[in-house]
């Protein structure tokens, strides 16, 4: 699949990007995708403080050892290690200042989980649209995908093009499903987007999400496979996601529908 990344210049790059996933294995599998549970937890204030110590330590061992001897002056070697890790000791610091506070963290963890969900909620709504796609050869109606794409803009940041909020997957068993306004509401498309819970505030003050598309139809024992696979960096300031990128793994690839651009 053409996965679309947007950095804040405005543009944007076309990338082609496959992602392995095994397939078998457990037994209610698409709803077990969901409980992904934070290992890490808020680490990285920790990690960072930890650095600082440990170079610190490291500066006082230089210096001990720069003396030994009853030398009164550091040596040139000692003089140059000790200037380094000063340095690595202020910009350590300078980063753990920067780093949201736990609650704030927190905050910003949960928001964008939220608006993470909501994406996955409409991109879920595409798979309706599948069985038009197919009469038409693969190509996507921009009449009718228009209110899922009014939908998803506001989570967004402008730099992203519209062109990536398009349909991130679709299924090619789903083009058997009856067109139109009367598909019914228990109609079980064989896969679900589900967005993954993040864990990590990155220094940048975004945050990574991942989403993943899941088989929902399978036999029993068997483990869903992922079809396909969705990232962005939601930003806390902005509140917004950036930089989309798509993929679909091997399993994905070989059952999904094509769509091509309008």
């Amino acid at each position: 699949m053409a996965s679309t990344q947007n950095d804040e210049s405005g543009e944007s790059v076309v990338r082609k990007t496959r992602f392995v996933a095994t397939s078998k294995s457990s037994h209610d599998g698409a709803e077990a995708s969901e409980q992904v549970v934070p290992t890490g937890g808020l680490h990285k204030r920790t990690i960072v403080a930890g650095v600082s110590m440990g170079a610190g330590t490291l500066l006082c061992f230089v210096l001990s050892a720069g003396f030994s001897g009853g030398q009164s002056a550091v040596s040139e070697t000692a003089a140059s290690e000790i200037s380094t890790l000063q340095e690595q000791i202020r910009t350590t610091e300078a980063k753990a200042a920067g780093l949201p506070k736990v609650d704030d963290a927190e905050r910003g963890l949960t928001a964008a989980l939220t608006a993470a969900g909501q994406v996955a909620k409409f991109q879920n709504d595409y798979r309706f649209l599948t069985p038009r796609v197919a009469a038409a050869g693969g190509k996507l109606d921009a009449g009718t995908s228009q209110s899922t794409l009014r939908n998803l803009i506001p989570y967004f940041a402008p730099s992203v093009h519209q062109a990536g909020l398009g349909p991130w997957y679709l299924l090619a068993s789903d083009k058997d499903v009856p067109a139109g306004a009367g598909v019914p509401m228990s109609f079980n498309s064989g896969f679900r987007w589900v967005a993954q819970v993040p864990y990590l505030v990155n220094a940048d003050s975004t945050i990574t999400v991942t989403w993943l598309a899941m088989e929902t139809r399978t036999g029993a024992g068997e483990k869903p496979a992922v079809l396909a696979w969705a990232r962005a960096d939601y930003d806390l300031v902005r509140k917004a996601f950036l930089n989309i990128q798509t993929g679909t793994t091997v399993a994905g690839e070989a059952l999904k529908q094509e769509v091509k651009a309008p």
